[in-house]
């Protein structure tokens, strides 16, 4: 739940998210309560985004597992895109001046945009025993590229001055600094 956290420093109420590998599903709904928070006039958006088909419906189980009144879950939308094909969202509001509609502005992007990508899980072997089986050290290396592409793309759907957290539960540098590292060489992450 640490990625949420990262993130939320600079979400609010209204805010439009995007969360890109969203399945299992908690952070997504720790998105929703932070840019829809109940009793709350602003509404925001979290696109919640998986490209597996069948965590897809993980997802869905627990959205409805966490009992949501329907105006909360009206602010989420869940897709099924591979990561590095979500298309950048265009927001069209209506500027209000009292209550005249003065014009229409664009906006193209996310508010923020939370990565949270495939990885190899080796930082989840000590609670996890049986992955030590499937484990090895080109597991890895193996995701560095899919990382790198969904990464360096969540952050080209984001808005001037939007936020993008990357996270993954491995310790293997290269699926976490090296890909930092790679946008960073790309003028893509501070």
């Amino acid at each position: 739940m640490l990625p949420v956290l990262a993130l939320s420093p600079r979400l609010n109420a209204g805010d439009r998210v995007l969360d890109v590998c969203a399945a299992p599903g908690n952070k997504t709904m720790q998105l929703l309560e932070r840019v829809s928070p109940p009793g709350r006039p602003e509404q925001g958006l979290v696109v919640a985004n998986d490209g597996n088909p069948r965590r897809v419906d993980t997802l869905l189980e627990a959205v409805a597992r966490h009992s949501r009144a329907a105006n909360e879950t009206a602010s989420l939308v869940v897709t099924c895109a591979v990561g590095q094909d979500v298309p950048v969202p265009v927001f069209k509001e209506r500027n209000k001046d009292g209550e005249s509609v003065v014009s229409l502005s664009v906006t193209r992007g996310y508010d923020a945009v939370l990565a949270d990508v495939p990885c190899s899980g080796d930082g989840t072997l000590r609670k996890s025993p049986d992955l030590w089986k499937k484990w090895s050290p080109a597991s890895g290396v193996d995701l560095h590229t899919l990382q790198l592409e969904i990464a360096t793309h969540a952050a080209r759907l984001l808005k001037v001055g939007g936020r993008l957290v990357y996270s993954t539960c491995a310790l293997n540098p290269r699926e976490d600094e090296a890909v930092v590292a790679a946008m960073g060489a790309h003028g893509l992450a501070d």
